[in-house]
């Protein structure tokens, strides 16, 4: 029974090689931490103004990252003015895709909104999320993959 069992396993691995696969155990495949930070140039913003927000991805490493996809789908209270990346392209309205981030290196994006003109009472306080949606590179920390900031509409400008 021992031969028929290392048979199948040498059978198997030549397999596995053949069609691309590998043979390291899963400690040994490629790792990278991307982690995502999100601010804005104001917490209260009045109906008028803009509001920006810079949402950053950085590759912690050891790795590096491909098949990144992140931004923000902007809450009901917001308009979008304008999206854009430092790195990859802009898809759906307001997300960026990379296709590789080195270890160390970072990707902005730049989301520009204002609120909408009449806003319910219930809308006036909101939370704003961006996170990381893809990466075809194993991420072993997923804590860090959104970034969330509490917000207020304040009243019209002048």
């Amino acid at each position: 029974m021992n031969k028929r069992i290392s048979r199948f396993a040498v059978v198997f691995l030549a397999l596995l090689v053949l069609i691309g696969g590998s043979v390291r155990p899963a400690s040994a495949q490629e790792t990278a931490d991307l982690a995502i930070t999100k601010t804005a140039d104001r917490k209260h913003v009045k109906i008028g103004e803009n509001i920006t927000f810079t949402i950053t991805v950085t590759n912690r490493g050891p790795g590096t990252a491909t098949g990144i996809v992140f931004g923000d789908p902007f809450p009901d209270p917001l308009n979008l003015v304008s999206f854009s990346c430092s790195q990859g392209t802009v898809t759906g309205q307001s997300f960026c895709a990379v296709d590789h981030l080195a270890n160390g290196q970072s990707v902005t994006a730049t989301l520009v909104a204002t609120p909408i003109t009449n806003p319910a009472k219930s809308e006036r306080r909101f939370t704003n999320t961006a996170f990381i949606s893809e990466s075809t590179t194993f991420d072993p920390n997923s804590s860090n993959n959104s970034a969330s900031l509490k917000l207020r509409i304040v009243g019209h400008t002048p």
